[in-house]
C-alpha cells in the first residue's frame, strides 16, 4: 500500500506492508488527514524533535535514523473491527486520538517507523480503546479537524479563560486559528488577533476575531489595550500600585508562532498581571528575561495535546454545529500531491489546513 514517508529529511510516497493489528486495535482505511505542523518539523527537524523529546521526556518520540510515518489528524472507515468489542463495525466512519497502546509503550501515530502507518498511508491501525464514532453525519474533512481543536480546547482550558478576559492570541496559523475558534464557541469577545500574513488575518475575522492587526504595521498590545477599555470596575483585571491597570479588562495572551524570541517579546508586551499561554513549538534553543515575568507578576504557562475527555467534547462540539471550523480547511489533494503541499505550507500565505486523501 501507499505511505507518505520522511527518509533523509525528504518527503516521498512509497509502498509500504500491509499493517496488521494488535489486540485491541481496529484496522482501518485513512479517508482523509490534514496536515499538521508536526509534519512539517518531521520533515526538517526530525532529529532535534528526537533529541528534544529524550531530554524533555527521557524517550524520543521520532527516529530520523529509519523512516517516518506521517499523519495524526485523521478520519477514517473501519475495515476490519477490534476482536471482541462490538462497539464498531465494517464501514463505521472513526475517529482517533493517535495513540497505540502496546505492551512495549505508547506509540504515536504520525512519527512512528514505517510498520506502524500513519494517516497519510491507505490504512493503518488505531486503539479502539481511543477511537469514537463520528456522529451526526459530519462530514470526514471537518472529524479530521477533531484532533488540531483538541488541542485548542486544551490550551483554552490550560489559560482558564473567562467571560471578563479579553484574549491576544499572537500567530494565526491553524493552532492560532483553533483556538480563535474556540474562544469564539465559548462566547468570549472582543478576541484580538496579530499576524503578518493578510490572509491569515482574514480567516482569523471569518472563525471570529473582532479586531485583527498586522505587527507590522501596529503594535498587538496597543490593540488589545484599546479593546479591553471597560468602565465598569467589576471587571478591571490585576492592579499594581506602581504599573495601574484599572480602566482595562483582564489579559490573556496566546502565543502561537513558537519561534525564538517570541516568548520574550509577548512578555515585553503584556500588561502587569497578563497571563501567556504558550503553544506555539519552538524547536530551538530559546532565552527569556525573567525581570519582565517577576516585574509585571505575568503567569506564564505551556500547552500541548489534549485528554481523551477533550478529544470527544471537540467531536461533539464540531458534530452539533458548536464549533465552526470550515474556514480552516483551505485545500484538498490526493496523496499523489502530498509533496507540493508540503512546500506550500513551508512558505504559508493563504494556506492553512490541506486535508490529504490516502486512497483519492
Amino acid at each position: 500500500m501507499k505511505a507518505a514517508l520522511v527518509i533523509d529529511k525528504k518527503l516521498t510516497v512509497e509502498d509500504i506492508a500491509e499493517p496488521t493489528p494488535a489486540a485491541h486495535e481496529l484496522l482501518v482505511s485513512s479517508l482523509v488527514c490534514g496536515i499538521c505542523g508536526t509534519d512539517l518539523h518531521c520533515v526538517h527537524s526530525a532529529k532535534e524533535m528526537g533529541d528534544a523529546s529524550v531530554r524533555a521526556l527521557g524517550k524520543a518520540i521520532v527516529d530520523p535514523s529509519q523512516p517516518i510515518s506521517l499523519g495524526h489528524e485523521f478520519c477514517a472507515e473501519v475495515l476490519e473491527p477490534a476482536k471482541g468489542d462490538n462497539r464498531f463495525k465494517t464501514g463505521d466512519r472513526v475517529v482517533a486520538l493517535p495513540f497505540l497502546a502496546r505492551e512495549d509503550g505508547m506509540v504515536f501515530i504520525g512519527s512512528a517507523p514505517s510498520h506502524i502507518p500513519g494517516g497519510f498511508s491507505q490504512r493503518m491501525t488505531i486503539d479502539s480503546r481511543m477511537t469514537f464514532a463520528v456522529p451526526n453525519g459530519l462530514s470526514s474533512e471537518m472529524a479530521a479537524l477533531t484532533e488540531p481543536m483538541a488541542v485548542a480546547l486544551h490550551a483554552v482550558n490550560q489559560a482558564k479563560v473567562t467571560q471578563r478576559d479579553v484574549p491576544l492570541v499572537v500567530g494565526c496559523g491553524p493552532i492560532g486559528l483553533a483556538i480563535i475558534a474556540v474562544l469564539k464557541m465559548r462566547g468570549i469577545q472582543p478576541i484580538v488577533a496579530a499576524d503578518v500574513s493578510a490572509g491569515r488575518l482574514a480567516q482569523a475575522q471569518k472563525l471570529g476575531a473582532d479586531v485583527v492587526v498586522n505587527p507590522r504595521q501596529q503594535s498587538p498590545y496597543e490593540a488589545w489595550e484599546q479593546a479591553a477599555q471597560t468602565d465598569d470596575a467589576d471587571l478591571f483585571g490585576a492592579i499594581s500600585p506602581m504599573l495601574g491597570g484599572a480602566g482595562r479588562r483582564p489579559s490573556v495572551i496566546f502565543e502561537c508562532v513558537g519561534v525564538p524570541g517570541m516568548i520574550q517579546q509577548v512578555m515585553a508586551g503584556a500588561v502587569y498581571g497578563a497571563r501567556i499561554m504558550v503553544v506555539g513549538l519552538c524547536m530551538q534553543a530559546d532565552q527569556i528575561e525573567p525581570v519582565f515575568p517577576v516585574m509585571k507578576e505575568l503567569n506564564v504557562g505551556f500547552s500541548s495535546f489534549y485528554s481523551g475527555e477533550e478529544f470527544a467534547q471537540t467531536l461533539h462540539h464540531l458534530a452539533e454545529g458548536q464549533l465552526e471550523a470550515n474556514a480552516m480547511i483551505t485545500d484538498d489533494l490526493p496523496l499523489s500531491q502530498i509533496t507540493t503541499a508540503f512546500e506550500q505550507l513551508a512558505t504559508p500565505q493563504d494556506q492553512i489546513k490541506i486535508m490529504i486523501r490516502p486512497n483519492a
